[in-house]
């Protein structure tokens, strides 16, 4: 619990804040091109409740969810490449970048492959619990604000997900992410598209 609570006062890396922030529906495009890199483009933001609770954990002024420059660095830093973050109005952001060598987290943790030129995507409790692992102690904290039961060891249902996040942020954090999904969008390297959408509470419970 102390590694939960403790989060708030450190500064947060938001690199896959988009991915499991609280909008209807985040977008995340990988895209496997000629060259074998990976394309990454992360569209998404948050609602009030959540807008608010991110802007007072990192610290920043208003309603911003993040430091563009901060993220910049500290993706650079992480190996990836090509990095562009944008904030828009009504807290959207839009991260893109390239992982040249696919030698990231994302890969590591078996939650992608490419095969033979084909994006595959293996989301289950097991390569979601590794992600969280092989990541950078910055992205586990800023998953840590979610308090994912998937990222501890828990097994918790959704119902009970959604009712200990209501204790502990408020009934409108725990509406937000109960009816947000995330969409992945995989683009192989021959322009075949492959669409997944699952909703934001089956992440965080690893109920695959």
């Amino acid at each position: 619990m102390s590694r939960r609570f403790s989060v708030v006062s450190k500064p947060l890396f938001l690199l896959l804040i988009l991915t499991l922030l609280t909008s209807c529906t985040t977008e995340v495009t990988l895209t496997l091109k000629a060259d074998d890199s990976l394309a990454i483009r992360f569209e998404g933001g948050a609602r009030e409740a959540f807008t608010k609770m991110i802007s007072s954990a990192s610290g920043l002024a208003g309603d911003s969810l993040v430091d563009p420059d901060s993220v910049s660095f500290e993706l650079a830093k992480a190996g990836f490449a090509d990095v562009k973050v944008e904030e828009k109005a009504g807290a959207a952001v839009t991260i893109s970048m390239s992982d040249k060598a696919k030698s990231s987290y994302i890969f590591s943790s078996g939650i992608l492959k490419a095969e033979k030129g084909k994006l595959k995507a293996a989301i289950t409790r097991k390569s979601l619990e590794d992600f969280y692992n092989n990541a950078d102690e910055q992205t586990r904290m800023t998953l840590d604000l979610f308090l994912a039961p998937v990222f501890n060891n828990e097994n918790m249902s959704e119902e009970e997900y959604l009712e200990m996040l209501g204790s502990f942020y408020g009934e409108a954090a725990a509406k937000e992410v109960s009816q947000s999904l995330v969409k992945i969008n995989l683009i192989s390297k021959d322009g075949s598209k492959e669409t997944l959408t699952y909703p934001l509470t089956q992440v965080f419970c690893g109920n695959f």
